[in-house]
């Protein structure tokens, strides 16, 4: 499968992690309590994708 210009994986730092991935559009958010855990989530779906993992964190 070809990346889609409207295909994005996010991985956010907050308080907790926080996985944002967006296909065709629609987005949907995962919360972590572990940082493993998201890293991992991110890097499976990114890879089903066809798309990088961006990296963002949240100021207070």
């Amino acid at each position: 499968m070809a990346a889609h210009e409207h295909h994005s994986v996010e991985i956010i730092r907050e308080a907790k992690w926080a996985v944002r991935v967006t296909v065709y559009g629609s987005t949907l958010t995962f919360p972590f309590e572990a940082e493993d855990y998201a890293r991992s989530y991110a890097d499976g779906q990114a890879f089903r994708l066809g798309v990088q993992v961006t990296e963002l964190k949240k100021s207070a």
